[in-house]
């Protein structure tokens, strides 16, 4: 296993808060912790920003067949002083504490339906986006990282209690954030104890931009390539994926993504609607867990959707 702080196998890094620019109006800040299996049939996140002016948000957001409706708690333009740092911060009915090295964190969301405390440990250094050739794509962030993790805790819906002990996907980026610079993007993850996979293809100024990794045998590498074949149904949401990841070194995982089911969705701005669902998967036949992003052009969706059946798609 990569060494604590050390992100994506480069240089030593310490995890923090960073300086915002108030002159740029799309500068901001994030962190977000998803855990696709909670429970049978039940999906969370919890998640939490910032903008340039001091202005932060958090969320909690409960989904699944066995809830049968999306809940999301939310609070937005909370004041936060920029000498707050995530060694103890708080947003209204969230709090997190972060470890120099991003290795550990903790973070509670007291809700009103809802509520969750975690404890997460990497499996992992996080993986810098900026360690890649071309660094990370300057409208999606000034940087990025990705961890897959272990999160223990528990989970409060309706006064029902769910203990867990489940993977996680962690990120968390900073910097520009343009939406509308967009056409699609994608946030594809499986995880299991003993290998992970993530990746980001954003399709943006007629490019096509990947960022990821494959995780396995302790050692997290960047992907260099990423075969997608997956199933739209009439709503475009994503019901069925095929892919394989090839790593820098040439190792090779396969990844068969089923049973989307009930997706969060969550209109960022007027011109893109994130889409996600959790899904099963195997990695290389062996049983894990997924959670899928694409994200949508809402005049898109609406000229698509407007003819009848299902999309095959691959890339």
């Amino acid at each position: 296993m990569p060494a604590d702080g050390v992100a994506g196998g480069g240089r030593a890094f310490t995890e923090g808060r960073h300086v915002l620019d108030p002159a740029r109006p799309r500068h901001r800040e994030s962190i977000v912790w998803v855990i696709p299996r909670v429970a049978d049939g039940v999906t969370a996140f919890v998640y939490t920003w910032v903008n340039s002016r001091g202005e932060a948000g958090a969320a909690l957001s409960v989904f699944g067949d066995v809830l049968g409706e999306q809940i999301f708690e939310k609070v937005d333009g909370i004041a936060v002083p920029d000498s707050a740092g995530f060694d103890d911060y708080r947003v209204g009915p969230l709090s997190l504490s972060l470890a120099d090295s991003g290795m550990s964190s903790t973070v509670q969301f007291a809700g009103d339906r809802v509520s969750m405390s975690v404890e997460f440990e990497g499996l992992h250094a996080p993986f810098r986006y900026g360690e890649h050739i071309d660094g990370c794509p300057g409208f999606f962030a000034d940087d990025r990282l990705e961890q897959t993790g272990i999160a223990r805790g528990v989970l409060r819906v309706d006064g029902r209690v769910l203990e867990f002990d489940e993977m996680c996907q962690r990120d968390h980026s900073w910097g520009e954030r343009d939406w509308e610079a967009m056409h699609h993007m994608k946030w594809v993850n499986a995880l299991n104890r003993s290998t992970a996979v993530h990746a980001v293809e954003l399709l943006a100024y007629g490019q096509r931009y990947l960022r990821g990794y494959l995780y396995r045998a302790g050692r997290c590498v960047p992907v260099r390539d990423l075969e997608l074949r997956y199933d739209l149904d009439s709503e475009l949401l994503h019901t069925r994926m095929q892919a394989t990841w090839t790593d820098e070194e040439g190792r090779v995982a396969r990844v068969d993504f089923a049973d989307g089911g009930p997706h969060f969705v969550w209109d960022v701005s007027a011109n893109f609607t994130l889409r996600d669902t959790a899904m099963a998967a195997r990695i290389d036949g062996d049983d894990a867990v997924a959670y899928v992003d694409m994200s949508w052009d809402p005049a898109y969706m609406t000229r698509t959707t407007a003819k009848t059946g299902s999309v095959s798609v691959s890339l």
